[in-house]
């Protein structure tokens, strides 16, 4: 079956039973709206659009004839993404009781034989995986600025030259006073030129961050 890339293989929209969602994505669909069919895709959006690693994504990629016991069934990915790497890999994102089921085990195992050879991943993702906080909740509050950040790269720079090792976000702020305004050093760390380990604590003032600047 051939499709164009970046096109969903079939059209979402409105339906009782799916909550569809516009994002707003960087790395896909040339950086305009994409339409999902869940929140939780949308927060799972988040997760490959902070991930370095990926380079684009597609929701909904390509509907495949999995293969069963004498009969065929049919599939469609929730998103292909294609890594820097040149690697690329179809994912499903399910809440945990529907991909632990026996029918979407069989209908995953089934898939995954499919792609022997094709040099492609697949793997399931879960809530319990999209919501592990605090690392969401510091992608929520980041992402509207690496989207659309505030970014002198000669000021980050000085900035950079300018504080070795690690201080508050706090002290930062107020060491830097006009030389840097809160929306650009946020926008630092939604692009993490300046880092904190987003897995373990929750983006505030009292947080430690480092420059990352080279």
């Amino acid at each position: 079956m051939s499709y164009k890339l970046g096109s969903p293989a079939r059209k979402i929209q409105k339906s009782a039973v799916k909550n569809i969602v516009r994002f707003p994505c960087i790395k896909a669909n040339e950086g305009r709206t994409i339409l999902v069919e869940s929140i939780l895709e949308s927060k799972y959006c988040l997760h490959l659009e902070f991930n370095a690693d990926v380079k684009t994504y597609f929701p909904q990629p390509k509907k495949f004839d999995v293969p069963g016991n004498g009969s065929s069934s049919t599939y469609t990915p929730d998103f292909e993404i294609i890594y820097h790497s040149g690697a690329k890999a179809y994912v499903e994102v399910k809440p945990s009781e529907h991909a632990q089921s026996e029918h979407y085990q069989s209908l995953f195992s089934r898939f995954s034989l499919l792609l022997d050879g094709s040099n492609t991943d697949f793997f399931t993702v879960s809530e319990i995986e999209i919501y592990q906080q605090p690392l969401l909740s510091n992608y929520e509050k980041l992402y509207q600025y690496k989207k659309r950040p505030l970014l002198d790269m000669r000021n980050l720079q000085q900035c950079a030259e300018a504080i070795n090792g690690s201080i508050s976000l706090a002290q930062l702020v107020s060491f830097l006073g006009d030389r840097a305004h809160l929306r650009e050093i946020y926008s630092w760390l939604a692009l993490g030129y300046l880092q904190f380990d987003m897995k373990l604590e929750p983006l505030s003032m009292n947080t430690e961050v480092r420059f990352n600047v080279y």
